[in-house]
């Protein structure tokens, strides 16, 4: 008894072919082929049919003129056909409607030639069942010598899972974000995702069965075979981002800069190792222009030191060689009137009174920018504060200072902010100093200082009913030195509101200003993201 499952099946078929299908069992054949009953096979093709009957693929013996002598128990279930319905008839019935044409003629020049043809020589083939129906198909043929001619033994295996499975996987492939490309251990593309047209510019077809250093630039090309063996030799995981300065090549023959993961997976065909590219022009792109921003506020930053050096260097000539010789005009103008008065008319007088006004007042001024000038540079520490006792406390300063005023003042307790509390005391001293002075021409003049919602920000406000401004001008109310009101009728630096306007701005937050002729002004305020 031999063991068929374990022996080559075209060298046993060989080995009992010659005997069984000589010239004296050709009427036997024909009989058997019409015969409905199975079990008329006769005992002298009993071991054949058994040996075919163990192959696990379906098996067909064909003649020269393509009629069907044998068949395997494996074809009946994948064609649905019994073996007796199949036996004397031609091969083409298991050959799909649209190939029948052709395939005569197929048929005729392998007989002609005949050869071994291995499963899995890539051509695209198909069958046809009983139904009619078509399945995917993969062929291997051999030829064989009898005493009758030569016969054909075709072994056909069902792929309809194994394409399945491929579009499935194709399909996954398919959608990832990077291209991905499957690589043989010879350095053949065996697969490549629609991406990979995308990023490459080739099409699949292009692609497949190319060696994989059409896609790689040409000073990488020498050395990629060295690092594709030894990646085979010890196939890993690599993810992305691993630090490496890598490149691909497109079909027009420019390069970009790459990303690329590795990973592998095992086929019937070997491992294969699949590549995920991403073309990160982009992000270098976004990267250089985040080096020249850096090196420009580098820039900056050292340019703005340099100002901060000269502004400080201003400031020590404003507060040194500049007041010196103002307290000089001032002390003479003083000496000149008190010694000499008397034998100088009324109009000379009134013209030295005027200069040493303008002294003080350019005095004045000087002392508003050094204050504006260390606000700029002062050290921020943030706390919270309580505003509504702050307000308490610069009214009631007011009040000692003009005790003659009779001012209504209302305060909504309870008022809390975070912010630097030296810059939030000028800030407030600021705003209501501008009330007291702007609300002096009304008898029992009211100033408030409350809270309100805007937009989904705490907005503080300081409200007065004094001689209020032309809202067309509020613009100028934050620059240093504009005045909307002569400085006859109201005195200061006009500096004030230019203070509080940074003293807001280094809290993140915004200032603006209300208001009209004769009816009063209203400052408000926000003091950023912490006092939402």
């Amino acid at each position: 008894m031999f063991d068929y499952a374990n022996r080559d099946p075209v060298a046993l078929f060989r080995w009992k072919a010659r005997p069984l299908l000589g010239e004296r069992h050709r009427a036997r054949w024909t009989v058997t082929s019409r015969n409905e009953d199975a079990d008329q096979t006769t005992t002298a093709e009993a071991p054949l049919q058994a040996l075919l009957d163990a192959a696990p693929d379906a098996m067909v013996v064909v003649d020269g003129s393509g009629t069907v002598v044998m068949a395997n128990s494996q074809c009946e279930a994948l064609f649905g056909y019994e073996r007796n319905a199949l036996l004397g008839e031609r091969v083409e019935v298991l050959v799909p409607e649209r190939l029948l044409d052709v395939h005569p003629a197929h048929r005729t020049r392998y007989f002609a030639e005949p050869r071994t043809r291995p499963m899995g020589v890539g051509l695209d083939l198909a069958a046809r069942r009983s139904d009619g129906t078509e399945f995917p198909a993969e062929i291997s043929l051999s030829s064989i010598q009898t005493d009758r001619g030569i016969v054909a033994l075709a072994a056909i295996r069902d792929l309809s899972a194994r394409k399945s499975a491929e579009a499935t996987f194709q399909a996954m492939l398919d959608a990832a974000p990077d291209a991905m490309v499957g690589v043989s251990r010879d350095g053949v593309i065996v697969m490549a995702n629609s991406q990979t047209e995308t990023v490459f510019g080739y099409s699949r077809g292009e692609l497949i069965g190319e060696r994989l250093e059409m896609l790689i630039p040409d000073r990488a090309k020498e050395v990629h075979p060295q690092h594709r063996d030894s990646y085979f030799h010890e196939p890993r995981v690599r993810p992305m981002g691993v630090g490496l300065d890598l490149a691909g090549l497109r079909s027009d023959a420019t390069e970009f800069p790459a990303e690329i993961s590795l990973s592998w997976i095992e086929t019937p065909e070997g491992i294969v190792a699949l590549g995920a590219i991403r073309d990160i022009t982009e992000r270098k792109e976004q990267e250089n222009e985040t080096r020249r921003a850096r090196a420009q506020a580098e820039h900056a930053t050292a340019e703005l030191q340099e100002a901060y050096r000269e502004l400080q260097s201003f400031s020590y000539a404003v507060a040194h060689d500049l007041r010196a010789p103002l307290r000089a005009i001032d002390g003479f103008s003083q000496a000149l009137l008190e010694d000499h008065g008397a034998t100088l008319e009324e109009g000379g007088q009134a013209y030295l009174e005027r200069v040493r006004r303008n002294v003080q007042r350019m005095s004045g001024m000087i002392d508003a920018l050094l204050e504006l000038s260390r606000l700029v540079r002062s050290t921020f520490e943030a706390q919270d504060v309580d505003l509504s006792a702050l307000v308490e406390e610069t009214l009631a300063t007011l009040r000692e200072e003009d005790p003659n005023r009779i001012v209504t003042t209302v305060v909504q307790p309870g008022i809390s902010a975070r912010g630097d509390s030296g810059l939030l005391r000028i800030l407030v001293t600021n705003l209501l100093s501008n009330a007291w002075k702007f609300t002096a021409p009304r008898p029992g003049a009211r100033i408030e200082f409350g809270m309100s919602d805007a937009n989904g920000d705490r907005e503080f406000f300081v409200r007065d009913e004094g001689v209020g401004f032309d809202v067309r001008y509020a613009d100028k109310l934050f620059t240093p030195f504009q005045r909307l009101h002569a400085p006859e009728d109201f005195g200061g630096s006009g500096i004030g509101l230019a203070t509080a306007e940074r003293i807001v701005r280094r809290h993140g937050g915004r200032i603006r200003a209300e208001g009209a002729v004769d009816r009063g002004a209203t400052f408000s305020f926000t003091l950023g993201d912490e006092n939402r």
